[in-house]
């Protein structure tokens, strides 16, 4: 899988997370303003055919029982999608984390390669000058080495685009 398919894919859980998460949030406050919206019509009945003080105050304490279970159901939905909109989040970091760990290690390959490959240039190129003896070699020398090295800088390249 392609670095650009890996982003494009991170991209869209990430966007599939947030929509879940906003549906929740939507979906949550639906819950509790219908939840509310039922404890008050209750509430409102009960106190009406409350006929004593006693009883008014036991409509009153089941109205507000009422209203911290509507919380409670809000809650409890808006905290288990944000539950996995955070994990999205970590899961990301942690793919980006683990992708910038791979793109570090072939830089570190690339340029070792490279320098590898260019002190390999270098030495063959003082070999073939000490081998030498007329100025026609020692050009076909220099002419090798700078050969070599713009295939090394090649590969270099090649493997840093990756």
């Amino acid at each position: 899988m392609g670095t650009e398919e890996t982003g494009a894919q991170e991209a869209t859980t990430h966007v599939e997370s947030r929509r879940l998460l906003d549906e929740a949030w939507d979906r949550a406050r639906k819950v509790y303003k219908e939840a509310r919206k039922q404890a008050d019509l209750v509430y409102e009945e009960a106190k009406k055919t409350a006929v004593d003080k006693e009883a008014r105050k036991r409509v009153d304490e089941a109205h507000k029982a009422a209203i911290e279970e509507a919380k409670k159901t809000r809650d409890a939905i808006t905290s288990e999608a944000q539950v996995v909109f955070v994990a999205s989040w970590e899961q990301r970091d942690a793919d980006v984390a683990a992708d910038a760990a791979k793109a570090k290690e072939r830089t570190d390959l690339a340029q070792r390669t490279y320098k590898e490959a260019k002190e390999r240039a270098d030495s063959d190129h003082r070999e073939a000058r000490e081998q030498a003896g007329d100025g026609q070699a020692r050009k076909e020398a220099d002419a090798a080495r700078k050969e070599a090295r713009a295939h090394a800088k090649k590969a270099h390249d090649e493997a840093m685009n990756q």
